[in-house]
């Protein structure tokens, strides 16, 4: 999950000669109707229709030397740009990083010690590591996906957080981890950038996801149903391998190995993630496609979801998600390229595989 910032910069103040400076840079990538110093603030009333994405991005380049930033917004129906100064990024305490890491590493060993005891054809030691191996690398690819996806479209973001969680313990069914997150300190440049940093991390986690379910799955022992069992709910995408590639015999079940279940907590993670709401990956990326109105909708309805399928700890975080106003990216008028609504099909189609039907 990417988490994004709060918000841009403190109210600027623009001296009039930086203020002709920044008009001739406009004017050299936009046509405007009207040019005024809104409190201090450059700002530019733009004409329409006329091309805004790549005119953009070049402004933005020129603004470097200046250390300013820009703002694309639509406002009663007009189209504004603002230039404000580009808020400095604090530095982060890489220590907390490696701190959360090595913890993570401890909750996730013991989960699968846990899960390995009594099991066939493992020993609690092998599981233990197997497990944490699995885990962790559908986790950091996830996060590093947003991380390097973010470093490729300029965007500061901290390394990934990892946040340990409880093992299983009696009736509590823990994976050792609540998952990851990175920060992300600066705002993304237009949405073809919101949404490459959205989608990245819940894809390279599903490949990821998905080899380990095979693997797993295949060293899996097989057991007779004898009635006493309780099962776990399976995402989709277990049952078409559970019938496909393991041909599993009627009346019959997979007791998990620890691979397998690192698979399974994968898929719960990226479908939980995908949720067109709030700060999540799919929240991202619907705001790209279909702008914050009707991701706001969308976001309703996912709380709706985890409500009636019984995820109540993360249908409270997303509705505290919701009463935090996304900034968005700096260009907000462009629209997603057609190949980035094409690959939002992909998206969708991850989510249902990775979904608890």
């Amino acid at each position: 999950m990417a988490e994004r910032p709060g918000g841009t910069a403190e109210a600027p103040f623009i001296q009039q000669t930086d203020f002709e400076k920044i008009t001739q840079l406009v004017s050299a990538q936009f046509q405007f109707e009207e040019s005024l110093l809104e409190n201090g603030v450059p700002t530019y009333y733009l004409k329409l229709p006329q091309e805004t994405k790549r005119a953009f991005l070049n402004f933005l380049k020129s603004l470097e030397p200046m250390n300013l930033i820009a703002i694309l917004r639509k406002a009663d129906g007009k189209v504004v740009l603002r230039v404000v100064p580009k808020p400095r990024v604090r530095k982060s305490n890489i220590l907390v990083n490696w701190a959360l890491l090595f913890a993570t590493i401890g909750t996730t060993f013991a989960t699968g010690y846990i899960l390995s005891i009594g099991l066939v054809g493992t020993t609690p030691l092998v599981g233990a590591v197997s497990f944490t191996a699995a885990i962790m690398a559908i986790l950091g690819t996830h996060e590093m996906g947003h991380k390097l996806t973010a470093n490729k479209n300029g965007v500061e973001a901290t390394p990934p957080y990892f946040i340990p969680g409880p093992p299983p313990i009696g009736e509590l069914l823990g994976i050792g981890t609540f998952g990851a997150v990175i920060m992300q300190k600066s705002l993304p440049r237009n949405r073809d950038a919101l949404f490459d940093v959205g989608s990245s991390g819940p894809i390279v986690g599903f490949i990821i996801a998905l080899i380990a379910t095979i693997v797993g799955l295949m060293i899996s022992p097989i057991r007779p149903i004898t009635g006493n069992e309780s099962f776990l709910p399976a995402p989709l995408i277990f049952d078409l391998l559970a019938t496909f590639l393991i041909k599993l015999p009627a009346n019959h079940y997979i007791s998990l190995h620890p691979v397998a279940f690192a698979g399974w907590a994968g898929m719960l993670v990226t479908m939980l993630n995908l949720l067109p709401a709030g700060q999540l990956d799919g929240g991202h990326a619907a705001r790209s496609v279909l702008g914050e109105k009707t991701r706001t909708v969308l976001a309703v309805l996912s709380v709706l979801l985890l409500v009636i399928e019984g995820f109540w700890p993360m249908a409270f975080f997303v509705v505290l998600m919701l009463m935090y106003r996304d900034p968005g990216p700096l260009d907000d008028v462009s629209g997603l390229s057609n190949g980035r609504k094409l690959l939002a099909i992909g998206l969708v189609a991850i989510f249902i595989l990775c979904s608890f039907l």
